[in-house]
């Protein structure tokens, strides 16, 4: 009987000491979960890059401050060791290119316009001096209330004046529109920020053509959804957002919309700036996954976003560049060519002198033409000198 309660303690310790083994691994491995989210990648001038990454907690705050030493980076899972500069997008002092869009359909009258007009002119005083803002409408399609304007230049009368439509809200057409728009802008760091119900009736595109078209653009959608009949397609701001990097928040009360909107452009503005300059990948033409993870030691986080490995043609600006380079060269090449004919000619007595009959060149020494003496077919005849008139 004592041999087997030894045993049993003895199977009993070692049982502790494995579950603690276990709950010290976890602990180790317990850290707090960092998201990671890459909203914007710019690889039109590949290999070097643009990332724009936003760090966030648990709680949804984002996160700053991180020494570049804490971020590493894959491509298509191949670790990257290119040369890489990182920091806060703010201290860079780039502008934004924001675009909002708003829903003003019928049954958004009242409070949900009003709140919704409130939110962006709040948005307005918030923006800085050198950032730019375009805000439309979702409609049949994108309905332009202004476009690229600076905080200086917006004119507050004209956002009050928004009023509700009888149009059909379709989102797709009017998100698609807004994307073609945005694409042709210059400046880099461009968001797009939709607030609306998520409704979509009778849109000419697909949800399928929607979401090529933003992975072609690689704009980030930040949404803000608000409840107005119901929240049944609220789904569709939140898939929206995902797609492209950018992120949804839900305003439970009309009230809140301008709170919300501030904390979304808290995360549009605060973003670090990966500058790296790829060595592990060469370009294809082809998407290729870039993935950033965080890993501090209370905490840890990884994300990750395709993007196009861009095959950068010969710039227009290099092409002219080329074409007078080349000329230059040319012209070079007919001068030389020219002064060594006069120089082998001196070196051979050969001088300005002509023969009068033939034109053709002679030495000082000689005293009659071998030209027009062996080869007579070479003689040019004499312009005839035209008589001059006058008055007798």
């Amino acid at each position: 009987m004592v041999t087997l309660n030894g045993k049993r303690a003895h199977f009993l310790a070692i049982l502790i000491l494995l579950v603690a083994a276990v709950q010290g691994v976890f602990a180790q491995d317990g850290r707090a979960a960092l998201t990671v989210r890459i909203d914007q990648i710019i690889s039109t001038d590949f290999p070097n890059m643009t990332v724009y990454t936003v760090v966030e907690n648990e709680r949804g705050e984002v996160v700053s401050g991180l020494a570049p030493g804490l971020f590493r980076f894959r491509i298509n899972s191949f670790e990257e060791k290119g040369r890489t500069v990182i920091a806060p997008f703010s201290l860079k002092g780039l502008p934004v290119d924001y675009s909002i869009v708003i829903s003003n359909s019928g049954i958004m009258e009242g409070s949900p316009l009003d709140f919704q007009k409130n939110a962006v002119l709040q948005f307005v005083e918030s923006m800085r001096d050198i950032d730019r803002l375009s805000l439309y409408t979702i409609g049949e399609e994108a309905g332009i209330v202004f476009e690229e304007l600076r905080k200086d230049s917006i004119d507050p009368a004209v956002i009050n004046a928004i009023g509700v439509t009888a149009a059909q809200p379709r989102l797709n057409d009017s998100i698609i529109n807004v994307m073609r728009r945005v694409q042709r802008r210059q400046i880099e760091r461009r968001v797009v920020i939709v607030i609306s119900d998520g409704r979509d009736q009778n849109s000419r595109f697909s949800k399928v053509q929607l979401e090529a078209v933003l992975e072609e653009v690689g704009v980030p959608i930040y949404a803000l959804g608000i409840r107005v009949l119901g929240a049944q397609t609220l789904s569709n701001l939140n898939e929206m957002a995902n797609a492209t990097g950018g992120a949804y928040i839900y305003a439970s009360q009309l009230s809140d919309m301008p709170l919300s909107l501030r904390s979304l452009n808290s995360r549009i503005a605060q973003p670090y700036m990966i500058n790296i300059r790829v060595r592990s990948l060469k370009a294809n033409n082809l998407p290729n996954i870039f993935e950033v993870s965080v890993d501090e030691r209370d905490s840890y986080g990884r994300g990750q976003r395709a993007f196009v490995a861009t095959i950068v043609p010969i710039p227009q600006w290099l092409r002219i560049a080329l074409l007078i380079a080349i000329a230059v060269v040319i012209a070079i090449a007919i001068v030389l060519t020219i002064i060594r004919r006069i120089v082998k000619r001196k070196r051979m007595g050969i001088t300005r002198r002509r023969c009068p009959d033939c034109r053709n060149r002679m030495k000082d020494e000689w005293d009659s033409c071998p030209f027009c003496r062996f080869m007579p077919n070479l003689k040019k005849p004499k312009k005839k000198k035209k008589a001059k008139t006058g008055d007798a």
